[in-house]
């Protein structure tokens, strides 16, 4: 896959952030355009039945306060950017998640800060989840403070799903620039069918032009976690996945590791759906 259009989320209190600096270096890199993603939306007031025009007149004003840091967060924006890739500015009245899956029309990659300042400034996590279930396009969310996407060392976290084949597809942008590639599966008790598995991914990413070695990791506790802790161990640069491989309403009431993997903001995830 060509990457030829990012968005970002783009801090409306700062114009700037972390995410906006790793975003600006990935459009240098794959000489793509930049779009800028603005958005946030009035709050909801409960006031009651007679409280109709109170809470309307509120929301004007809440309305009104946004436009207003559009206008001013847009050419802080473009100043940020500084000439160092081609950028366009685009604003929504909405939550940055659902502005985020809008962009996706016009996006071949997006990134995402693991907190956004929306809400007029209250900090709050960015919901990644919802992102890479409706927006189409792959999604780069950053850890904690990451102002770089580096894809030196990569993990894959490999089993043979749409999903992650999908993830791995879109992924060889990175996997191609990387040094160390290593896909690991977490065995689930079919040791030969996993194996082959990974020795037929190995065959398709070589074809393609990336050396990469593989593990097979037993797991007989059942730990979530696993994926995430050992791509800490390696110091890993860059893991990616795929996203959802069960229903979401499983992930959510048993756990997953698309769900472990959307909190741990330690190390910079791709996800694709």
């Amino acid at each position: 896959m060509d990457i030829r259009t990012i968005a970002v989320i783009v801090d409306l209190e700062t114009s700037t952030s972390a995410a906006l600096t790793a975003a600006i270096d990935l459009a240098q890199q794959f000489d793509a355009k930049l779009i800028g993603v603005g958005a946030d939306e009035p709050t909801t007031v409960g006031v009651g039945l007679d409280g109709g025009v109170a809470a309307l007149d509120f929301y004007r004003t809440e309305l009104d306060e946004i436009q207003a840091r559009f206008k001013t967060a847009g050419p802080k924006f473009l100043e940020h950017t500084g000439g160092k890739a081609k950028t366009e500015w685009r604003t929504f009245v909405a939550s940055p998640e659902r502005a985020m899956i809008s962009a996706g029309l016009s996006a071949d990659l997006l990134v995402t800060p693991s907190t956004v300042s929306a809400v007029f400034g209250s900090p709050r996590p960015f919901n990644a989840g919802d992102v890479v279930l409706a927006a189409g396009r792959p999604l780069i969310a950053l850890s904690n403070g990451a102002a770089k996407v580096s894809a030196e060392k990569t993990i894959i976290g490999w089993k043979n799903t749409r999903e992650a084949r999908r993830a791995v597809a879109d992924a060889l942008p990175f996997l191609k620039s990387a040094k160390d590639v290593l896909a690991i599966t977490i065995s689930e008790g079919e040791a030969d069918v996993e194996r082959q598995s990974l020795a037929d991914l190995l065959g398709w990413l070589s074809a393609h032009g990336v050396t990469a070695r593989s593990e097979l990791i037993e797991n007989q506790d059942g730990f979530i976690d696993v994926l995430e802790s050992t791509a800490r161990a390696q110091q890993a640069d860059l893991l990616v996945t795929g996203g959802y491989g069960h229903s979401r309403m499983r992930e959510w009431l048993f756990g997953g590791m698309t769900r472990d993997l959307l909190e741990a903001t330690d190390v910079t995830r791709f996800f694709s759906n």
